[in-house]
């Protein structure tokens, strides 16, 4: 795992000033050489300085050309240690680039192998400090290697959560907004179906009482026609006043509700479906639904087909409206990848299952229940159940 961009070149930074030290460290001990010896060893430290200036400027990072400026690297301080022991110390910087260009094993094995040539050029004059100075490094920087590596990982997960819990924080904000609207739009139907809707149709219903009553009078024929014209025009104006809150009602339902039949909507919004083989079955005897039970369901069912196509990776999904006595029941079920509910319900409210949340609470506000059942690599099945309330405010 690499660390951010800005945290590596901070890293390089502080391995760049280290590098420099000792490469000036190691010059020093050149005083103590002959001439032609410390000719050499200024030479090769002034080829170290250049090949590894060469990649810090061009910004060498990853594939083979990071891995031949290393393999340079190391063949170049190699023969600088043949002529200048003092050297030995520069193993210390090619242990961090070895594990910057290596996160892995590899680099781990890289470390080692530079680690036994550092103690074997010490050789014939090997002491226990030529043997522990470069074993002792290569385990610190190591560590500190895998101990950067765990905050990096730890500082990219955190950061995973924040965006997740941002873009969480949008679909609930974005959910509660629409479950507003359309909770307020339902009961602004609901009144007007039962006030409104229904006292238009009493009204045409007293008038037709009215006019059989003034038809069962015993007068004149002349007498009556006056009063039966003002009662027709009367009940043809409640009809058509009538069927204006009609529209006005199915106008506030859900979009598909209020053009088709709910069987109807379903295979609307399955249509819209890309990708994935929609099959959709209707068990049971079809007859109409409440509003809002319709309504819920359709909700419902658009948020579980919107599960499917964002996080299922399904490639069929099975639809099922079964129609039974006292309750409606609809099962969504796919092949796809599936989830471990359990661990879903255990992290934050909100967090990475806001749809299933608010599919939840619409079946609870119909009166309902909600079940979820999955595991991984077992696709999904969603069951809804609602009532069926007795006296049924979708009719009339």
């Amino acid at each position: 795992m690499y660390p951010s961009l800005e945290t590596d070149r901070r890293l390089l930074r502080a391995v760049n000033v280290l590098t420099s030290v000792l490469l000036f460290v190691a010059l020093i001990g050149v005083i103590d050489l002959h001439r032609r010896d410390a000719i050499l060893a200024v030479v090769l430290a002034s080829i170290f300085a250049l090949v590894y200036a060469y990649g810090t400027y061009k910004s060498i990072r990853g594939g083979w050309l990071e891995l031949a400026w290393l393999a340079t690297l190391t063949i170049v301080w190699s023969a600088m240690l043949a002529v200048l022991p003092v050297a030995v110390y520069m193993v210390f910087p090619l242990f961090f680039l070895y594990l910057r260009a290596l996160p892995d094993i590899r680099g781990i094995f890289a470390v080692f192998g530079v680690t036994v040539v550092a103690i074997v050029s010490q050789w014939p004059n090997l002491t226990i400090g030529a043997v522990m100075g470069p074993t002792v490094s290569a385990a610190v920087v190591i560590g500190i290697n895998l101990a950067l590596q765990a905050i990096w990982r730890g500082a990219k997960e955190r950061e995973a959560l924040i965006e997740e819990l941002l873009e969480t924080r949008h679909q609930l904000a974005d959910s509660e907004r629409a479950a507003g609207i359309a909770a307020e739009r339902q009961r602004i139907a609901h009144e007007i179906h039962d006030t409104l809707a229904q006292g238009l149709s009493s009204i045409q219903m007293l008038l037709r009482v009215a006019e059989q009553d003034i038809n069962h009078l015993d007068i004149d024929n002349s007498a009556k026609t006056r009063p039966l014209q003002r009662i027709e025009l009367a009940r043809h104006t409640a009809a058509d006043n009538l069927s204006e809150a009609r529209a006005i009602i199915a106008a506030l339902q859900p979009a598909a509700l209020s053009k088709t039949s709910l069987d109807g909507a379903l295979h609307r919004v399955a249509a819209q479906v890309e990708g994935i083989e929609m099959e959709i079955d209707i068990e049971g005897d079809e007859r109409q639904l409440p509003m809002s039970t319709e309504a819920s369901l359709l909700r419902i069912y658009q948020g579980a087909v919107g599960n499917v196509q964002k996080h299922s990776q399904a490639t069929r999904c099975r639809v099922t409206l079964s129609y039974e006595p006292t309750v409606v029941r609809l099962d969504v079920v796919d092949n796809g990848i599936g989830f471990d509910p359990g661990a879903l319900s255990s992290r934050p409210a909100g967090l990475g299952h806001i749809g299933i949340d608010a599919m939840r609470s619409r079946a609870k506000e119909q009166q309902g229940e909600l079940v979820v059942e999955s595991a991984p690599g077992q696709g999904c099945a969603l069951s809804v159940v609602l009532p069926i309330p007795s006296d049924d405010p979708g009719e009339g």
